[in-house]
């Protein structure tokens, strides 16, 4: 019986352990680190695309957690060096002590309160400033033990550490030789613009209909709709409380509404993606991309006839941040769909102040309603990528310029606060 016992202990502390040991490095895409004033919220700083190629001696530095539970900072001759550490200039350098992994280290990993902890003077998780309850200022003020609230989604470690009250970074890890990502993994929305969905007689011909810019506006309960696409196989379609309904969910009228079962994404569901066919496959009743009642060879006028499983030929964009769907629904009908890759602290979930802008769509110039009371202005797309920034106040702005689409305004204001507006550019 004491065998037993001792087996039954180790097999979860063996596969906890498992889990954290090897080598690991910032995941490569935007949003790998940032951040915010709320746990996962990362709106005051997240890294662009861009980033992966000027701070790329960053995205090269390992994390190793040895299996005899030795930590290791691996970062070559060079790695980011952050103003503190290098008179006051960001840029890439050579390893700053102690920091440098030139201390001996150790890891320590908790499965049942989902920490980990790694000691020795100048090891760290994602930034050497970043430690429980602060940032450095000095590398003389390193400390030697740092708790990190971690969770594992297959081969990424996403990784939390809380700065100050309410103040909190985030780091997003990929482990060494566990594979890449799927291409088309990832949180998606449809694309907030005109012609973002359509219906035709053939393959991208939408001719029958399309939405409109207007609907945009008019349909936000269904743009902001998230289709999870998990790097652990699973699946969800996430809606929040309303989504938008069609006549057959919603006893012959359109309108926004609570989602309907099976669409709802109660049921638990899983995907497959062939990267030579282009082929994703959707396995779950009630699981979809674009509109619920869409599957191969039909269109539903039921929810109870939902299909256990769909099948959707994607192409994926060179920069990987657009994915377009089409799927023939019979007879030589075609639906398309075009959708970005959605992230948290650009649109839709936004813990600010709002404040007005106008008009909204806008064509030419956007106004500003409290122009000043704004100490800075951010503007970013519907991707996160920062397209608009100044401390230079007006009260308007010129987007003529800007392509068709989604944003989302952030400022600091004088008084303190921080203030947000989304807006359509037409």
């Amino acid at each position: 019986m004491r065998k037993l016992y001792t087996l039954l202990l180790l097999i979860p502390f063996t596969i906890a352990f498992g889990q954290v040991e090897g080598t690991w490095k910032l995941s490569p895409q935007a949003a790998a680190l940032g951040v915010g004033p709320g746990l996962g919220d990362i709106s005051w700083w997240f890294n662009t695309e861009a980033d992966l190629s000027v701070r790329a001696c960053l995205w090269d530095d390992q994390v190793v957690f040895e299996t005899d539970g030795t930590f290791r900072n691996v970062m070559g001759d060079e790695t980011w060096l952050e103003g503190w550490q290098n008179d006051g200039s960001e840029a890439c350098g050579t390893p700053v002590a102690p920091h440098d992994g030139s201390q001996p280290g150790s890891w320590a990993y908790d499965a049942g309160e989902g920490t980990l902890t790694i000691t020795g003077l100048g090891s760290h998780i994602g930034l050497p400033k970043v430690y429980n309850g602060g940032e450095l200022s000095d590398p003389a003020d390193a400390v030697s033990e740092i708790i990190y609230n971690v969770s594992f989604s297959g081969d990424t470690m996403k990784v939390n550490i809380e700065i100050q009250d309410g103040a909190y970074w985030h780091f997003v890890y990929l482990k060494e030789g566990g594979g890449s990502p799927s291409a088309v993994s990832g949180e998606w929305i449809m694309a907030p613009m005109a012609a973002a969905l359509g219906v035709g007689p053939e393959m991208g011909d939408i001719s029958w209909w399309s939405n409109s810019e207007a609907d945009v506006a008019t349909r936000a309960c269904y743009f902001d709709d998230k289709y999870m696409i998990n790097e652990d196989g699973s699946f969800n379609n996430d809606m929040g409380d309303e989504t938008w309904l069609e006549g057959w969910q919603n006893d012959g009228s359109q309108a926004c509404g609570a989602p309907v079962a099976p669409h709802d994404g109660s049921n638990p569901a899983t995907w497959t993606y062939d990267d030579e066919t282009g082929d994703l496959t959707l396995n779950g009743v009630g699981a979809f991309i674009g509109l619920p009642k869409v599957y191969n060879g039909g269109e539903l006028s039921d929810p109870a006839d939902a299909p256990e499983s769909i099948t959707y030929p994607v192409t994926m964009s060179a920069d990987g941040d657009t994915m377009t769907i089409n799927i023939e629904i019979g007879g030589g009908a075609y639906w398309r769909f075009i959708l970005v890759r959605y992230n948290p602290s650009s649109i839709f979930e936004n813990p600010l102040v709002e404040t007005q802008v106008y008009p909204n769509p806008a064509t030419d110039v956007l106004y500003l309603e409290n122009a000043r009371n704004l100490a800075d202005v951010s503007i970013y797309s519907v991707q996160g990528q920062l397209v608009y920034q100044t401390d230079q106040v007006g009260n308007a702005i010129r987007v003529a310029d800007f392509p068709t689409g989604m944003y989302t305004l952030r400022a600091n204001g004088v008084d303190g606060k921080q203030y947000f507006a989304r807006f359509i550019v037409r």
